[in-house]
């Protein structure tokens, strides 16, 4: 299943750092760092020049370069990123999980543009493995304010219609990668759901198969 979540330019570096395992968040006590190891990057590595040499660009990098192609409305409030997580299919076997998470990848790109793919990331140091994909949302600038073509608005690019249609849609590219892993199930068949609301499901499957009861 998938869950997306928006964020402003000040959450933005340490979140890239959090899901680089640069730096861990206290509060997040499922992290195993004996498996961190087992992470994997699927977002391309770039390069800039910098005192006429190629140099490695970082994420961070390559977001600020992007957005400053781009009209960004002038409030502290303005979400120029948005992120997707994907976790692994209970039904997919543990030796197809890579070959899932570069098809999920390639279908994220293909919808939000490879120029705006900031940071794709997998987690197999945590409960479930899933995939961050953290993207800047751009839509058409058809007044050209700024003198730009380009602007970033989450609110065009993440519509209700988007968010209906992002689980089948995956479902299909899925299929037609030869993927034998189920996106859409009773959860997903409901529309999108938060992070928060994906933890708290995991929380009670766990508590309920150690016999304790979750209360509501």
């Amino acid at each position: 299943m998938a869950s997306v979540k928006k964020f402003t330019d000040k959450s933005v570096k340490m979140m890239l750092r959090h899901n680089a395992r640069e730096i861990m968040k206290p509060s997040n006590k499922d992290i195993d760092p004996a498996r961190t190891p087992l992470n994997f990057k699927l977002s391309p590595e770039r390069k800039i020049i910098k005192n006429g040499k190629f140099q490695q660009q970082s994420d961070f990098e390559h977001y600020k370069q992007r957005l400053s192609k781009m009209h960004v409305f002038n409030r502290s409030d303005v979400k120029t990123v948005a992120g997707w997580i994907v976790t692994a299919p209970k039904d997919l076997k543990a030796d197809k999980h890579k070959v899932f998470f570069q098809e999920v990848y390639n279908f994220l790109e293909a919808r939000y543009g490879k120029e705006n793919v900031i940071q794709a990331m997998v987690h197999n140091d945590e409960t479930t493995p899933h995939l961050h994909f953290l993207f800047i949302p751009v839509a058409p600038n058809p007044k050209l304010t700024g003198g730009k073509s380009e602007k970033v608005c989450a609110n065009e690019v993440l519509t209700r219609q988007e968010l209906r249609a992002f689980h089948p849609a995956l479902q299909a590219h899925l299929n037609h990668a030869g993927i034998q892993a189920r996106i859409i199930n009773g959860a997903t068949s409901a529309g999108n759901r938060t992070v928060a609301e994906m933890k708290k499901d995991r929380e009670r499957t766990q508590q309920h198969e150690r016999g304790i009861f979750l209360e509501r």
